[in-house]
Parts: C-alpha cells; structure tokens; sequence
C-alpha cells in the first residue's frame, strides 16, 4: 500500500509538471552553437564577439533581418512598425500572397510605404499585429517592448489565447504571460512603452524561432 502510494504521489507530480510546461504553449530548444562559424564577412562586425554573435547569425542566414549599408548591425537602434512588421512576416512564413497583400487598403497610412505594405497586411490578416487603430497603423513609430512581446506570444495560438486571459486589458496581459512563463530570457525591460532595440529584438525572436 505505501509503495502504491508514493507511485501514484510520483505520477500525480510528473502529470502537473507537465501541464504547466505545456500550458505555456512554447519550448525552447537549447541553442546550437554558431560562435565557431566562419563568417566569411557576411556578419555585422559590431556582434562578432558579443551575445548578439548567435541570434544575429541565425537570423541573417534565414533572411529575416539584415545589417545597414555601413555593414553593421547596430543593435542599440530602435525598430520602426513597418520595419518589425516585414520581420515578422519573413519569420513566419507569411509571403504566400504578397502580391496580393499589395492591393489591400487596411490602413490609411502608409502613404512612403510602399515597400513594407504588403508585408503589413499579410501579418495583419494572419492575426499577428494590429494597427494603433483600426485605420492607423503608424508604420514610421517605433515598435515597444510591449508589442514586439505581444507578436511573438500570437505565433502560437494556444499560448496567445492564454496570455488575453492573464490580465484584464493589453497589454497587461501579455506582459503577465511573458513574465510567468519567463519568455523574455536574457532581455530585461525596464519599460515596456519604450522602444524596443535591434539587439533585444534579435534576442527574442531567436529565442521564439524554431532552430532546425
């Protein structure tokens, strides 16, 4: 009897383990190590070496996001909506349509634009990011800690309809689901309205991506 029931106390604990870890809708893999790679020049001189070598790696090579014309990365510059809206649609495959992305008037301002536009829309229509309104959507400001969080909890729908549930109102909620489940890794935000930077974008987004 005792024996039986120390193994049911075992099997109860492996069983609530592992619910929380997958109420949390994401895994994170460990990270492979690209530190030993030969740059061959193709890198931003301004990570190779840093924490940033990894991530910035990673996402150059999968072509969703690149340096400056000066060949470096700048990772302490903020991140326009438009600019992190392209991010995110290279990150999540969102390109089937974009010719006909190109053709849809969602928003009233983006006007200069034209380039990010298609991309916009095809994360807007998959449900990833949202406008500051519903016909603005402010593509020259910079993107938050607050809302680059929110983008990358919505590429997992199980974990997002978790995280509306966390908080009475946006984005509380989100912040609160990031916190719990200890989303932000090595970022630490300090205020979630500021703009987020190229380096901690790049930090998060490795962290969310799937690394095979």
């Amino acid at each position: 009897m005792v024996k039986n029931k120390r193994n049911k106390i075992v099997i109860s604990g492996i069983l609530i383990i592992t619910v929380i870890l997958c109420s949390a809708g994401f895994v994170f893999a460990d990270e492979p190590d690209y530190s030993q790679w030969d740059s061959g020049g193709h890198y931003p001189a301004d990570v190779m070496g840093t924490k940033l070598l990894t991530p910035v790696k990673f996402l150059i090579d999968k072509k969703i996001i690149t340096g400056y014309e000066d060949g470096l990365f700048h990772p302490d510059r903020s991140i326009t909506r438009a600019e992190f809206a392209t991010i995110m649609a290279k990150a999540t495959n969102n390109l089937a349509e974009l010719d006909n992305m190109k053709n849809l008037e969602i928003f009233d301002d983006l006007s200069g634009y034209d380039w990010a536009k298609p991309y916009i829309n095809a994360v807007t229509r998959a449900e990833l990011f949202k406008g500051r309104s519903e016909s603005m959507f402010a593509p020259g400001e910079c993107v938050t800690y607050a809302e680059t969080i929110t983008v990358l909890i919505r590429m997992n729908a199980n974990a997002s309809s978790l995280a509306e549930g966390m908080a009475p109102q946006w984005p509380d909620n989100y912040i609160a689901y990031a916190q719990i489940y200890n989303l932000m890794g090595p970022v630490v935000v300090q205020d979630w309205n500021a703009p987020a930077t190229r380096g901690d974008v790049a930090q998060l987004l490795y962290r969310f991506l799937p690394k095979n």
